[in-house]
């Protein structure tokens, strides 16, 4: 087996297509379409079935896909080494908390004398999966809470993905100036129905937990509900207007710098894994390392 086809493989997977495949490799169709039958006769499994609109992964191909895909962001890694200034990058897919930003921060104040392009972007859970498998970042950050937690083991294995948990943790409610709730010292569900509650937009996990309930109320019941992107957009409303969100412990001392407060929610036992991913049994730069190491210090001993 050689580099050639197995590149010629995740090509033709990531594509869908062998004619969209060739073009892209500037190769022949026919040339491709061997290359792919003797990888199937090497290999002695079928790794694509063929249909009238291209070609979709086997079983065994989807298992392929996960290794091959491994060894060429390996072999990217090596071949970056021979160049004498070869570009030192920090890509990082996050779940959005305000927390970020700080660390993003530290980071850079360590290494500001050094060339290293900085890449972060807010996605939800699915997404920050989908980034990492593909290579677009290097490390991911996930929260999810206990009624994610099997489909995330699950689908974390079938990606080939690595969690590392770094502590748990528990939602509390994040209140700015403007809400009548923000000079409590703990607040019950029944208060917070009453205001809307900003949010990301849903994806897969998220719909997981819309039947989670805290003190007898499910999630499903808050019926006013923003949708915004991002945690500025989130810090924003927050700081002018009625609008609450759940939120962990761990960014408390980052909102309380806008004038956000996090206060506790009685009886809630919604218990979170804060973590990062990797690609399992890849190599992570220097730049990833030095950042893991911010993020360790946000659970120290690993607890909220």
């Amino acid at each position: 087996m050689q580099l050639s086809q197995l590149m010629y493989f995740v090509t033709v997977a990531e594509q869908g297509s062998i004619n969209k495949a060739a073009e892209k490799l500037f190769v022949t169709q026919p040339n491709l379409s061997k290359a792919i039958g003797n990888l199937e006769s090497e290999l002695k499994v079928r790794i694509f079935d063929r249909t009238n609109k291209g070609v979709i992964l086997t079983e065994d191909g989807k298992k392929l896909y996960e290794y091959a895909r491994t060894i060429l962001n390996q072999m990217e890694l090596i071949s970056g080494l021979s160049a004498k200034e070869r570009l030192r990058i920090l890509s990082i897919a996050s779940y959005p908390i305000i927390t970020m930003g700080r660390l993003i921060g530290e980071f850079y104040n360590l290494h500001k004398n050094e060339e290293i392009a900085l890449k972060l972007v807010e996605q939800r859970m699915q997404q920050v999966i989908e980034s990492v498998e593909s290579g677009e970042a290097e490390i991911g950050f996930v929260m999810s809470n206990h009624a994610q937690a099997k489909e995330l083991k699950h689908m974390l294995h079938y990606k080939n993905l690595q969690f590392h948990m770094l502590g748990a943790d528990t939602w509390y409610a994040n209140v700015g100036p403007y809400s009548p709730l923000y000079g409590q010292d703990e607040v019950t569900m029944q208060q917070l129905l009453q205001y809307p509650i900003v949010r990301l937009p849903d994806d897969y996990f998220s719909n997981l937990t819309h039947y989670l309930e805290i003190d007898g109320v499910r999630l499903i019941d808050h019926k006013r509900v923003i949708y915004v992107s991002d945690s500025a957009a989130i810090l924003g409303l927050l700081r002018t207007t009625d609008v609450f969100r759940y939120g962990p412990g761990v960014s408390a001392a980052d909102f309380a710098e806008y004038g956000v407060r996090t206060i506790p929610i009685r009886n809630c036992k919604v218990q979170i894994s804060a973590g990062w991913l990797q690609r399992r049994r890849e190599l992570l730069s220097p730049e990833a390392q030095s950042f893991i190491a911010l993020l360790e210090r946000l659970y120290p001993g690993g607890q909220a």
